[in-house]
C-alpha cells in the first residue's frame, strides 16, 4: 500500500497496528485519510481478513464516505469490513441476539415521534400533569439515564421531579419492550447487557474482531465507550482519533 501522499505523522499512525492508540486530529488534519489508509494497510500489507475489522463513526454520512473512499483503495476487498455508526452497529448486533434478551428479532426501531407518542400516554397513565412534566424534558432525562446506562430500577430520585421520571421511565421500559420496540438509547444501552449478560456472545464478536477504530472519539458517551472497552477485549487493538478542541 503506498503511503507515501502521507506526512511522516499520518505514516505513522497508519503504521502503529497493534495495541491502544490515541490520535488528536484537529479538522482538516487528515484524521479520515489515516483511519481509511490504517485500514487498508491492516488488509494489503498485514494480510488481514476485511472480516477481522471494525470502523466507528457517528453520522451515516462519515460512514458513508469511509466506506467509498477504503474501496477506492482495495475495491471489492472493502466489501467485508465493518463500518458503521454506533448505533447501526448496536441494530446489526442486536438483530442477531435481540431474543436473549427477550426481544423478537423483528424489533421495531421507534423514532422521536414514537417515543414522544409513548411518553405522553405513560404521563396520562400516570396522571403526571405535562405542563409540570414535560414530555421533552422527561425523554431528555430518560435518554441521557440510557446513554450513561442506567436502567429504570437504578434511576435517581433525589428529587421529586426525578422520582416521577423515574416511573415514567420504568413504565415507558415496560411498554416499548411489551411492542417488542426499541428507541435510540437501547441500541447502545441493550448491546452492552448483551454482552455483560452473555460472554458467550461476546465471545464471538471478540474472536471476529481483531482490529477496532473510532472516529470522533472525543463525542463518545459511556455507553458507546463501555460497548468499544467490552469489543476491544485482551488484543486491544484499539485505534481511536479525537480532536481535544472539542
Amino acid at each position: 500500500m503506498n503511503l507515501e501522499k502521507l506526512n511522516p505523522e499520518q505514516r505513522e499512525a497508519v503504521l502503529a497496528t497493534e495495541g491502544p492508540l490515541l490520535l488528536f486530529a484537529g479538522a482538516g488534519s487528515g484524521k479520515t485519510r489515516v483511519l481509511v489508509h490504517r485500514i487498508a494497510h491492516l488488509i494489503h500489507d498485514r494480510r488481514v481478513s476485511p472480516w477481522n475489522l471494525l470502523a466507528v463513526t457517528f453520522t451515516n454520512k462519515a460512514a458513508g464516505e469511509m466506506k467509498d473512499r477504503v474501496g477506492n483503495l482495495l475495491g471489492r476487498r472493502a466489501d467485508d469490513v465493518w463500518i458503521s455508526t454506533f448505533h447501526s452497529a448496536g441494530v446489526r448486533i442486536l438483530r442477531k441476539h435481540a431474543a436473549r434478551l427477550g426481544y423478537g428479532d423483528a424489533f421495531v426501531i421507534y423514532d422521536d415521534g414514537d417515543q414522544m407518542s409513548l411518553i405522553k400516554e405513560c404521563l396520562e397513565e400516570l396522571k403526571l400533569n405535562p405542563k409540570i412534566f414535560n414530555p421533552r424534558a422527561v425523554e431528555s432525562r430518560i435518554d441521557a439515564a440510557k446513554n450513561e446506562l442506567i436502567e429504570p430500577q437504578d434511576f435517581p430520585t433525589d428529587d421529586f421531579f426525578n422520582e416521577q421520571v423515574a416511573r415514567v421511565y420504568e413504565l415507558y421500559a415496560k411498554k416499548l419492550r411489551d411492542n417488542n420496540a426499541m428507541d435510540f438509547g437501547d441500541l447502545l444501552l441493550l448491546p452492552v447487557r448483551l454482552f455483560e449478560r452473555h460472554p458467550e456472545v461476546l465471545r464471538l464478536y471478540r474472536e471476529r474482531l481483531h482490529y477496532l477504530m473510532v472516529d470522533e472519539y472525543q463525542d463518545t458517551n459511556h455507553a458507546q465507550y463501555r460497548l468499544v472497552k467490552l469489543l476491544a477485549g485482551e488484543r486491544q487493538n484499539l485505534c481511536v482519533v479525537g480532536d481535544d478542541d472539542q
